[in-house]
């Protein structure tokens, strides 16, 4: 007995410690490091000033030999890397692709730490004369810029930082630009407008690095803007901020009562294709259906794996996310089937294609009808009735047991969802907004200040405000909606007001999320408390250094236990 289990073991740990040897720090010297973990789920990779841990897998290439290994993020292939080996097979450099650092001779070193790491580290003095030292200030700024906009938490020494470099970037309109973005994140509006009105005056247009940022935005935003400078902005109906008073509960009710009198029930199914896809090297059957709701008609994908008993798959839901220029949906990017990994064949997944967005597969185009920028309450609605149709076109499927589960936008819909369909039985929301009114803003700003901007510049999708002016106050622009619309989809759109109607749900957050800030998860669970709703019904999981995408490692081993569980498939 003990021979057979020593011999487990010795099975279960070879493949770690091989991996092992390729753990460490990996560098250029210069500017840039990656670092690779050996973890109890396998190698991992993240770059300097990444919040995204990936997970690796070797991979056979006909590149891959004695003297190189080959390794590929487990669920994006396109990132990869190449570590070079000694004569006695010890890893010594690595070359990376389609991450920061694809293409630089990376070298296996323990240390000095690099300007950018003793920033990151809190050293921002240290990190400055490391700038200082080789006359690279245009590298400080961009770097300063970076860790600005990607960790939220390391502000504070961004700001220490270029405080250390200020008398080197007296006259520099782009130094004092960045330094007002930075004191906002760090809470100091008063030290901001100054910078801000010095850079105002040495160039108003000089632009923060990697976006549209200027002085004139940072002083619009603090109200210091000439008014000249604000007569060409679009206008709405009425007062911004009165859009932002706290929603009451009348209001709230209103929208339930909304959302009951809708009817979601499907009409005129049809199945559009059959065939099958290939997901995580699994292959399932796929039939694209589609359906008339509120007068559009809609398509879907109900995914399912051959040879199932009647009756015997449970449902995931999967709710995608949203970009500004509304990516289309891909079938063979899913998320949760990837996500419940040997068990994915134990499932019937529904993914609704959003109103007035796109799915392509095999070569077609699907389109559904309706507006695209109700892509919060209305995606729900989409999602509702395509479970629906779900239901009663797959025989395979179980409707009492069902779980919707999303990320980023999915993850808010997925919550919706089960706020609203009792047919739900459990959601996972991955970096869902959750409040609309107080959650949502970032950088410092308020959402509020952020949509003023928007109009001010009249933002496309991409700038500031744009994707949320286009979601809420478009029609009020366009004066066809009043402040009562405007104010009901935002609610409806919160899930944060209806908590008490969630079924079990766990939330997954990023502290560092730089688009969903953390504290849309924080708030969500602290009313679930003050509700006194039992903490078997819900967890909370915040990941220190992870951004959106959560912590890519953990989140999918958490929620698959979860989804496992709800689904009782255990």
């Amino acid at each position: 007995m003990l021979k057979n289990f020593a011999i487990l073991v010795m099975i279960v740990l070879l493949p770690l410690a091989i991996d092992a040897q390729y753990a460490g720090r990996y560098t250029d010297g210069e500017d840039y490091a990656v670092y690779f973990e050996q973890t109890p789920y396998g190698l991992t990779i993240r770059p300097v000033m990444w919040t995204a841990t990936q997970l690796l897998r070797e991979k056979q290439t006909s590149s891959s030999g004695k003297r190189t290994k080959f390794f590929e993020v487990v669920d994006r292939p396109a990132r990869s890397a190449m570590f070079s080996l000694d004569a006695q097979g010890k890893a010594v450099g690595v070359t990376i692709t389609g991450m920061d650092g694809a293409g630089l001779k990376l070298v296996r070193s323990d240390g000095p730490p690099l300007p950018v790491e003793l920033l990151l580290e809190g050293r921002s003095r240290e990190a400055a004369a490391g700038y200082i030292g080789r006359n690279d200030l245009k590298k400080a700024m961009e770097v300063a810029a970076q860790v600005l906009r990607r960790l939220p938490t390391k502000t504070n020494s961004v700001v220490a930082f270029l405080n250390s470099l200020a008398h080197h970037f007296q006259s520099h309109a782009a130094f004092h630009n960045l330094m007002g973005y930075a004191l906002v994140q760090a809470g100091d509006r008063a030290a901001a407008l100054k910078s801000f009105k010095r850079a105002y005056d040495l160039d108003p247009h000089v632009k923060l690095s990697g976006s549209d940022d200027d002085p004139t935005s940072g002083l619009a935003r603090l109200n210091s803007l000439p008014d000249d400078q604000n007569a060409t902005g679009w206008k709405v109906p009425f007062p911004l901020a009165s859009v932002f008073a706290k929603p009451t509960a009348a209001e709230i009710a209103k929208v339930e009562r909304d959302w009951s009198s809708r009817d979601l029930k499907p009409r005129g199914v049809k199945e559009e294709l059959r065939s099958t896809v290939r997901i995580a090297d699994r292959t399932f059957n796929v039939r694209i259906v589609s359906h008339v709701v509120l007068g559009s008609r809609h398509y879907g994908a109900i995914i399912f794996p051959a040879n199932a008993r009647p009756k015997s798959l449970p449902v995931i839901i999967e709710a995608k996310g949203v970009s500004p220029k509304y990516f289309p949906l891909d079938l063979e990017s899913l998320h949760s089937p990837r996500m419940m990994a040997d068990d994915a064949d134990k499932f019937v997944y529904v993914v609704p294609t959003f109103r007035g967005e796109v799915l392509n597969f095999n070569g077609k185009t699907f389109i559904s009808e309706g507006d695209r920028t109700d892509a919060l309450d209305g995606a729900t609605d989409d999602v509702i009735a395509l479970l629906s149709v779900a239901l009663v076109t797959t025989p395979e499927a179980d409707g009492s047991r069902v779980c919707a589960f999303g990320h980023s936008r999915g993850g808010n819909v997925a919550l919706l969802a089960g706020i609203r369909d009792k047919r739900i039985d459990c959601v996972a929301d991955w970096a869902g907004p959750t409040d609309w009114f107080y959650a949502m803003g970032t950088d410092g700003w308020t959402e509020q200040e952020l949509w003023k901007e928007g109009l001010r510049i009249r933002a496309n999708t991409l700038q500031t405000g744009g994707q949320n002016i286009e979601r809420f106050l478009k029609r009020a622009i366009d004066r066809t909606a009043t402040l009562a619309d405007v104010r009901r989809r935002m609610i409806a759109s919160s899930p944060l007001y209806f908590a008490r109607r969630l079924p079990p749900s766990q939330f997954h957050y990023g502290v560092e999320d730089p688009s969903v800030p953390v504290r849309n998860g924080l708030e969500l669970v602290s009313i679930l408390r003050r509700l006194r709703i039992p903490e078997t019904r819900f967890q909370g999981f915040f990941y220190p250094g992870q951004g959106h995408d959560t912590d890519r490692i953990l989140a999918p081993v958490t929620t698959r236990a979860f989804l496992l569980k709800s689904l009782k498939t255990q």
